[in-house]
């Protein structure tokens, strides 16, 4: 039989199957076919646990933020009672967010670095940084963090002052 014939081949081969019914025969192309669905589909379910572990993690920092910042209202009455006024609270609270934010981006760069190059030292590849998932989640933290602590802090410095100053932030 000739190898190049691969159709004749397969259905040579297809006869053992009579005999081994567990036994499955396909060509090379058949087989390459397949795994690259395989693959893809495996990426695929990959990628979409990695999106909502990065999208659950968002929404977890975002939740101890504000619970911080909630129960930080009594400091912030002090503080309008002091003089200052409630776009300079807005001020202040949106600097502290974007600067717990930028701490936690860096310091997540950098312990991600860390991590790939021990895996590296395991097994040796190729050292490739995706720039723009990188920077597309850093900049999606910060614009979300933005418009969310905004609103939240509109709502905070426009509070009663003395309801927040008598209230025991419960």
């Amino acid at each position: 039989m000739d190898s190049k014939n691969v159709k004749a081949a397969v259905k040579e081969i297809e006869g053992l199957k009579s005999q081994y019914p567990e036994l499955k025969v396909s060509s090379y192309d058949q087989s390459v076919k397949e795994a690259n669905e395989m693959f893809y589909q495996r990426w695929g379910i990959f990628i979409v646990v990695i999106a909502t572990l990065v999208v659950s993690t968002m929404v977890g920092v975002f939740n101890s933020l504000a619970n911080n910042i909630y129960s930080k209202r009594k400091e912030f009455a002090v503080l309008r009672a002091m003089g200052m006024t409630p776009k300079s609270i807005r001020k202040v609270i949106l600097s502290q967010v974007n600067l717990y934010i930028t701490i936690g981006v860096i310091c997540g760069i950098v312990m991600g670095l860390l991590v790939t190059l021990i895996l590296l030292l395991m097994d040796p590849g190729k050292f490739i940084i995706d720039y723009k998932t990188i920077l597309s989640v850093v900049v999606s933290m910060l614009v979300v963090s933005t418009f969310l602590f905004s609103y939240v802090s509109r709502k905070i410095s426009g509070q009663d002052l003395s309801i927040e100053l008598t209230n025991d932030n419960k």
